[in-house]
């Protein structure tokens, strides 16, 4: 986890968070007696760049523009937390989230959140996940990518069966950066639909074994969409090795559609001649083949 490198802990409760909310808002907004040099506004201060420590102040200045009620300011405060490696910010964050923010201020939360993952952020990623905006629930599940607990798994999962596309999409898209295992049959599923972020998800989590599945879906899924996600693991650097390449190729010289062709050029466009690899040299006697040998 990040936060075992730059030595965050999760705190417990908002209780502790609630108190450097009311420091922040102070510092933000305190008396002339108490502050009597006045601050410049948020927008005229210069960005400080994220590999530059911030201030306490400023830090302050964030925490309070979370809280209030210019949406716009509030979400590019979001934004600001997530560059500091602080539990201060971090809990802020969460705080905000658990009080309730409007769509834009939650996508800069949860955004920012994720930067920093620690295990009691998937609690409030889950309930936006189930928010009524798309957008933010496709945010959600985005970030739940970058945790390994099982529920926010799960969410993914739950994810793809979404009623909006969008966020279907988020789904895929978290199932295959977090290597989500459980949600290869419902992507196949959605593949036999046609869904492109699906095809691409499968062919990030495919192993030889996982290609083999998805190769057998021949008839059952569009053609196009086969011979898309087979060309994507097969373009795959590190997949392999070159036997297993070879069965992926006589799988894709089996659909039809143009676009198994056109699969098939691509990886021999982008795979060297030198050493020579089986696996290009099937595929270019498919393509010669299919071409009547021009």
């Amino acid at each position: 986890m990040t936060h075992a490198r730059n030595g965050y802990r999760p705190s417990g409760g908002t209780g502790r968070v609630m108190a450097v909310w009311g420091l922040a808002l102070g510092l933000a907004g305190g008396t002339a007696s108490a502050q009597p040099a006045a601050r410049k506004p948020a927008a005229t201060r210069p960005a400080v760049p994220k590999t530059v420590a911030k201030q306490p102040g400023d830090l302050a200045a964030d925490i309070a523009a979370l809280a209030g009620t210019d949406v716009e300011l509030a979400a590019h405060a979001a934004d600001a937390l997530g560059s500091y490696e602080l539990p201060a910010a971090h809990d802020a964050l969460l705080d905000a989230l658990a009080l309730g923010l409007a769509p834009p201020v939650a996508i800069s939360a949860m955004t920012a959140l994720a930067q920093h993952p620690a295990p009691a952020d998937v609690v409030a990623l889950r309930r936006y996940a189930g928010h009524h905006s798309p957008s933010v629930r496709g945010t959600a599940l985005t970030a739940l990518a970058g945790y390994p607990d099982p529920s926010a798994r799960a969410a993914i999962v739950a994810g793809l069966h979404d009623a909006t596309g969008s966020v279907r999409n988020a789904a895929a898209a978290a199932a295959g950066r977090g290597r989500v295992r459980d949600a290869v049959d419902p992507m196949l599923l959605l593949l036999a639909k046609g869904e492109e972020s699906s095809a691409k998800a499968l062919a990030q989590l495919a192993d030889p074994d996982l290609a083999r599945k998805i190769a057998d879906q021949y008839g059952k899924v569009p053609d196009a969409s086969l011979a898309l996600c087979l060309g994507l693991v097969l373009k795959r650097g590190d997949f392999g090795p070159d036997p297993a390449r070879v069965e992926v190729v006589r799988a894709i010289a089996k659909i039809q559609d143009r676009a198994a062709v056109n699969q098939l050029t691509d990886y021999v466009d982008t795979t060297p001649k030198n050493p020579p690899r089986p696996s290009r040299q099937e595929a270019e006697m498919v393509i010669d083949a299919r071409r009547g040998g021009k």
